[in-house]
């Protein structure tokens, strides 16, 4: 997939520079083309003034050219017609021209029927002026332009080809640089669904399991089988926690997190954060945790208390979970510079700087081997990073032997 959408930008992206490439120069060949047919003309009409004026046949008859013309002196010659549109007068310069082939050049513009135009096989273009002395027509040679018209297509060829290639390696490294985030999303995204297939996988594998041997004693009463019930329950459980864990993140991910139930509201944060410090009392004791906490009251959040209740949750089930036993979890909230700062700490064993890059990415656990007997899948962390962006704040996590691990949650506070 991702491959096919390099192809199509890189055509897309080609066709229009070729389109706009193949305008800038056809507009730029036919302005050069059309301004060297309007120096001809002029070259014609100041032949022809020269001719009226009965300059020598030695001095020049071009006079100063227009500025940035840089035609040399063109072939040209004048011929003057009586009233009975015979050849009253030639007047040459750079070239010879005989009377019968001025007779014909004559014959051939009277055909054309134009007062202006050009003799293609003879490479010639024209220009007729009635003057009181009579028809004149002007006649010059074409080579020096046709010549440059031929180099000036070549040069177009040549700039086109040269920019096809340079805009198609743009083109080539533009669609690597604009697509490796919808890459990288692709990947997630398989991961994604790969991850969560596999931790649905094993509650599914336990309850069938159980169901197995629980059809297998069919004569045995529910009090007897209670054990498997119990597993199934506890399975069931699980895999619900994770199912509603998914959700969230799969709305988020929609830019669906924003619903009515999730509308932000004014709400008093220090006693959010104080009711889950309390919750954790009791699990902090039956891990054996010394939890602490240093609350500045009265911080004002406009936010989901929902999603803060859960934010502030995960952060005290990790540090509960990890702190180990004898460990110590402290809590602390205040306010800096328009911010409410969160910080969760505990003791146990640190994180790593590799591990810190990648620990609120979604189902990736440092210890694998504890996930299942912590009952985490490593979706915690991921949803907590989710909620503070929702909330226009930022987590962040430090891990070193003077201070322990540290959750840091930031969060702005109402203008």
């Amino acid at each position: 997939m991702i491959k096919r959408l390099k192809g199509k930008f890189i055509l897309i992206n080609m066709a229009c520079v070729v389109s706009i490439l193949l305008a800038v120069l056809a507009i730029f060949y036919f302005s050069s083309a059309r301004r060297m047919e309007r120096l001809s003309e002029i070259v014609l009409l100041q032949a022809i003034e020269r001719d009226r004026m009965d300059l020598s046949h030695n001095r020049v008859i071009f006079g100063p050219r227009p500025r940035g013309d840089s035609t040399p002196f063109t072939p040209v010659f004048v011929v003057t017609l009586n009233q009975d549109h015979s050849i009253a007068n030639i007047r040459e310069n750079n070239i010879t021209v005989t009377k019968e082939l001025a007779q014909t050049l004559i014959e051939l513009t009277e055909e054309k029927g134009l007062f202006h135009g050009v003799l293609e096989d003879y490479s010639l273009r024209y220009l007729k002026v009635k003057t009181p002395e009579g028809m004149k027509i002007a006649f010059a040679d074409q080579s020096y332009e046709l010549n440059s018209l031929k180099a000036l297509l070549v040069n177009c060829l040549l700039v086109f080809s040269v920019a096809f290639i340079l805009f198609l390696i743009l083109s080539l490294f533009l669609s690597r640089l604009a697509l490796k985030p919808v890459e990288v999303a692709w990947k997630q995204q398989n991961q994604f669904i790969a991850d969560a297939s596999h931790e649905l996988k094993t509650p599914l594998t336990v309850i069938l399991a159980n169901l197995q041997i629980l059809s297998s004693h069919k004569d045995q009463t529910i009090r007897d089988q209670e054990k498997w019930l119990d597993n199934t329950r506890e399975e069931v459980r699980r895999m619900k926690q994770l199912v509603e864990e998914l959700l969230f993140l799969a709305r988020s991910d929609a830019k669906t997190v924003q619903a009515d139930h999730t509308k932000k509201e004014p709400l008093d944060f220090s006693d959010t954060v104080l009711n889950g410090v309390l919750l954790f009392e009791s699990i902090a004791f039956e891990n054996k945790v010394n939890l602490k906490h240093d609350l500045e009251p009265d911080i004002p959040l406009e936010g989901c208390e929902d999603q803060l209740r859960q934010l502030v949750t995960i952060l005290l089930d990790n540090g509960c979970k990890y702190a180990g036993k004898n460990g110590s979890v402290s809590v602390e909230l205040k306010k800096a510079s328009h911010h409410a700062v969160l910080k969760v700490q505990n003791t146990g064993e640190l994180i790593s700087a590799e591990e810190q890059k990648r620990i609120f990415e979604r189902f990736y656990r440092t210890d694998k081997s504890r996930a299942r007997k912590s009952g985490g899948y490593g979706l915690g962390l991921s949803i907590a990073k989710t909620i503070a962006e929702y909330h226009k704040g930022k987590i962040s996590v430090s891990s070193s032997p003077e201070t322990g691990t540290v959750f840091t949650v930031t969060l702005p506070l109402p203008s």
